[in-house]
């Protein structure tokens, strides 16, 4: 260890408490919440892998298997990226995701991080990314479809790459942090005006019912998946094939924002509603849910509006003030979305 009075190892001269001392505990400081991040993640992922065996799964996960290779080649990383796939982004035959679920199956039994780190999960996506910069502590990438510039923290991930270079990866933001996982595959910049240019026109000719290109990518992440293999088994001058426009692109988009929403209702009805109305509360929600297209509001505001609509069908002497003073928001929302759910 170093001592705040001994020449810095930097070669600078000074002192290393005037040097580099607070930048060295500002790396240890990302580290330690790099490595906190990235153990909540894989715990979850270890709890949904163990869901995704289960028999039931089997035949879907043969049906991802054939959507999913492009080779029957063997490939270490190929196979965890089709774990992720399978787990993440495969929609199942019933128009659903495991990751989604897992939630519903488990909703009460996850603590409140379990449910902040699911929600990460659920938002995140495989993406191209050009380097910006490679800073100390924080790194930016910027997505090479979207143009969005993302901080990323995990400071030991571009010891391989350089800023101005371009990866493939999946982002998420765990607890606040934003980390990739799976593993960074480098890309030329040959092969990604190719991606580019493939998707962008599938997304034109096949790409009507999503709203953005990147909606679009999160419902189709297949695509890039397909372009990662052809790196994968070849050599670094590779130059990929683009995809047949043709391709089916999937048109089935996903309630993933209401699944999102209910991980965080859920939460908070077990947090604030009594143990014999919790369950009928969750029922309704999910029954709610179910039948819309899409939902919009606070997460606080639905939650009082159910606990309200199940009181009063029970007979209780409950007012909207009383419930909207409990959840901290105004009567007014709170009626907007009783009205909603009688209405359904």
């Amino acid at each position: 260890m170093i001592g705040r009075n001994e020449l810095c190892p930097c070669g600078s001269g000074k002192k290393y408490k005037k040097c580099c001392l607070q930048k060295n505990k500002l790396i240890e400081v990302t580290k330690n919440k790099k490595l906190y991040a990235k153990g909540l993640y894989e715990n979850i992922e270890h709890k949904i892998n163990e869901y995704a065996r289960k028999e039931i799964f089997t035949k879907e996960m043969n049906r991802c298997k054939d959507e999913f290779y492009i080779s029957n080649d063997i490939n270490f990383k190929i196979d965890k990226l089709f774990n992720t796939y399978f787990i993440h982004d495969f929609i199942t035959s019933n128009n659903n995701r495991l990751i989604n679920l897992f939630i519903e199956e488990n909703q009460f039994t996850l603590n409140k991080i379990q449910k902040n780190v699911l929600q990460g999960i659920v938002k995140s996506y495989i993406g191209l990314f050009s380097i910006e910069q490679v800073g100390i502590t924080k790194s930016i990438i910027r997505d090479c479809f979207t143009h969005e510039d993302i901080i990323i923290e995990d400071i030991d991930l571009f010891n391989n790459f350089k800023s101005g270079e371009n990866i493939i990866a999946r982002v998420v933001n765990i607890q606040g942090m934003t980390i990739l996982v799976d593993y960074c595959i480098g890309l030329s910049d040959k092969n990604l005006y190719v991606i580019v240019d493939n998707i962008k026109s599938i997304y034109k000719e096949q790409g009507k019912g999503f709203k953005t290109i990147k909606e679009f990518l999160i419902n189709n992440s297949n695509l890039i998946y397909q372009f990662t293999q052809q790196i994968l088994l070849n050599d670094a001058s590779y130059i990929v094939r683009p995809l047949n426009i043709n391709n089916e692109v999937k048109d089935r988009k996903e309630k993933d924002s209401q699944k999102e929403d209910s991980i965080d209702i859920c939460g908070i009805l077990k947090d604030n509603i009594e143990e014999k109305y919790l369950q009928e509360s969750m029922d309704l929600w999910k029954s709610f849910i179910d039948v819309r297209k899409s939902i919009k509001g606070s997460e606080n505001g639905w939650a009082a509006a159910i606990e309200y609509y199940i009181k009063k069908d029970a007979g209780e002497t409950i007012t909207q003030v009383e419930i909207s003073k409990k959840y901290e928001i105004s009567p007014r929302t709170l009626g907007k979305r009783y009205k909603e759910l009688r209405a359904s």
